[in-house]
């Protein structure tokens, strides 16, 4: 379990610099889900309509970490946000809470900001932990291979992590860095965890041109399922991705 620990994490360290030493695990299709059949926990959570969603508005952010061993057990099913540097989770996530004029994540223009764990109880729901995002290049290669380690030590050991959640931006394309991080998500074998993929930014998008952007990600990437299409101006997808959330969570709660 070590070993396989200490591989995991040097396979992430390449990640933080645009993934440059990953190589192709060849596995197609990507799941949503890890084939699982819901127990009473999980039956219970899917009859509970939006409750992550209206959990949102009791927000607290619960601190940063710069590993996963110093996160307090909130005993709720935890959610990862993963992507590009400046991709918008930070805004994604202040979207999602309604949190638009006094934001609880850091927001800026400048790629790299999140550089730590950064943890979120989400009411009685559950818990949001904010990645470092991935494929910023200006950070330095030292800084780069210890977000990896952090990123990799957290997947494999933080316990109650239940949803991985992955923001792409699909205004340009796919891009090399995101589609190695698929690939690295599938040679890790995440068990237990659902996956949930997101389209940020579709705002500034012409809507003709969103379906076929997110098509485009779908078969680059090997997803099953298209991307949900995402606003944190607008809010666009708010309501899709908390239930998206919400779904991965009970089919993985027991």
């Amino acid at each position: 379990a070590k070993k396989a620990k200490e591989m995991a994490a040097s396979a992430l360290g390449p990640l933080m610099s645009l993934f440059c030493a990953i190589q192709s695990s060849g596995a197609r299709g990507l799941p949503r889900t890890v084939a699982r059949t819901p127990g009473t926990g999980a039956i219970r959570m899917m009859a509970m309509a939006k409750v992550f969603e209206r959990e949102a508005v009791d927000v607290e952010f619960v601190g940063s970490f710069v590993d996963w061993e110093a996160m307090p057990n909130t005993r709720l099913p935890e959610v990862a946000f993963f992507g590009r540097s400046n991709v918008g989770k930070s805004s994604a996530l202040n979207c999602l809470v309604g949190r638009t004029s006094a934001k609880i994540a850091r927001v800026s223009k400048t790629p790299g900001c999140t550089t730590a764990l950064n943890l979120y109880r989400i009411g009685k729901a559950c818990t949001v932990c904010d990645l470092p995002g991935y494929g910023f290049a200006k950070r330095g290669q030292e800084q780069k291979e210890e977000w990896g380690r952090a990123i990799s030590d957290y997947v494999a050991e933080r316990d109650q992590l239940r949803v991985l959640v992955v923001f792409m931006d699909p205004r340009h394309g796919p891009k090399e860095n995101d589609a190695n991080f698929f690939e690295w998500l599938r040679g890790f074998k995440v068990k237990d965890c659902g996956l949930v993929t997101v389209a940020t930014k579709c705002d500034t998008m012409k809507p003709s041109n969103i379906e076929g952007n997110l098509r485009e990600l779908q078969e680059a990437y090997g997803l099953l399922d298209l991307p949900i299409p995402f606003s944190s101006v607008k809010g666009t997808g708010k309501t899709q991705l908390w239930r998206a959330i919400q779904e991965q969570a009970a089919v993985h709660m027991d």
